[in-house]
């Protein structure tokens, strides 16, 4: 919607870039902060975050070229301008999960534990990062008659113009958000990650103070997007006076949910790692639908499945397979 930030004579910030730089710093934050509960030298969790980033940020972008080869055919040098967008996603899962995996086996660290803890770290980054994409205009969804339908002007925008289209990057962001707010649910049962569950949902367990931050930038981020598209919802000055206890009520309780699920559930190593794949997955497949296949990869069965359906089921399938396999190592 606004994909130039800022811009000084020849020189301008990308609002995409910006908002990618600031998903990375406040997910690896997170990460960190996690790592030293877990008597982990946050250092280590940096170190193994950067290596993964960085391959990942490869991998999406040469899977986003080979599925729109022609136009970089065309223009070779667009390769190198990756703050105009153009990334996709499932090329950056396959890079940093090889990558990230060699890395741990040289370190002779437990993969799955760095998994579990950097997994946290992606529902967060694209929880804000997905925004990055709403300013760009790039992942753009169809047309649609849709209530919270947007309509991109700006020409500079990758979305199509003109027509009023389903924001599936910012769909995409809450249901990342509120699936953090589920393992951060799971994550205060399982008390630093042990078999022990804790007795009760404590306040101060809620109110901890890196999840209320991240909490805070989710929300003051819809509350923008609100008010620039507040017009085309009904009954606007119900939802303006509701929106906040809310929104905040409906984060409590998912992580209520997430609590009450891992209570009942002991931690395994990777199970976050497999939620993500599972939650993703998911998420990603029937978000499909409402994209517009343009933008993609295209139709590969009969104008209604993409490449991305067949990827986003694979996730979901080995995201369920890993879940059943790590339960039934427990039960052993």
């Amino acid at each position: 919607m606004y994909p130039i930030l800022l811009e000084v004579g020849k020189i301008k910030l990308y609002t995409y870039g910006v908002f990618i730089a600031f998903a990375f710093i406040v997910s690896a934050e997170y990460c960190a902060r996690v790592s030293r509960e877990l008597k982990i030298e946050p250092y280590i969790i940096l170190d193994f975050i950067i290596w993964v980033l960085i391959s990942g940020l490869i991998g999406t972008r040469i899977a986003y070229i080979i599925f729109n080869i022609k136009d970089y055919i065309k223009e070779p040098v667009k390769i190198l301008r990756i703050w105009e967008g153009g990334l996709a996603w499932y090329g950056g899962v396959i890079f940093s999960i090889i990558v990230g995996y060699i890395w741990t086996k040289k370190k002779n660290i437990s993969f799955l534990r760095m998994a579990d803890i950097t997994s946290l770290g992606l529902f967060i980054g694209l929880a804000i990062g997905r925004w990055g994409c709403f300013s760009a205009g790039c992942c753009y969804g169809r047309p649609t008659d849709f209530p919270l339908g947007v309509v991109f002007k700006n020409p500079l925008s990758l979305s199509i113009t003109g027509v009023k289209i389903h924001p599936t990057q910012i769909y995409e962001g809450l249901g990342m958000f509120f699936f953090f707010a589920f393992i951060r649910g799971m994550m205060i049962a399982w008390k630093n990650f042990d078999q022990e569950k804790v007795a009760s949902f404590k306040i101060k367990d809620i109110l901890e103070g890196k999840t209320i931050f991240i909490l805070l930038i989710e929300l003051l981020l819809v509350r923008l997007y609100y008010m620039w598209y507040g017009k085309g919802i009904a009954f606007p000055s119900l939802i303006d006076i509701l929106f906040l206890p809310s929104f905040v009520f409906l984060f409590f309780f998912v992580e209520f949910l997430g609590f009450s699920y891992g209570r009942s559930r002991a931690y395994f190593e990777g199970i976050i790692f497999s939620m993500y794949f599972l939650f993703y997955g998911s998420l990603r497949f029937f978000l499909e639908f409402l994209r517009d296949p343009s933008g993609l990869s295209g139709f590969i069965i009969d104008k209604t499945i993409t490449a991305n359906h067949i990827v986003s089921f694979v996730m979901f399938a080995f995201g369920a397979y890993s879940l059943l396999r790590g339960r039934f190592a427990l039960t052993k």
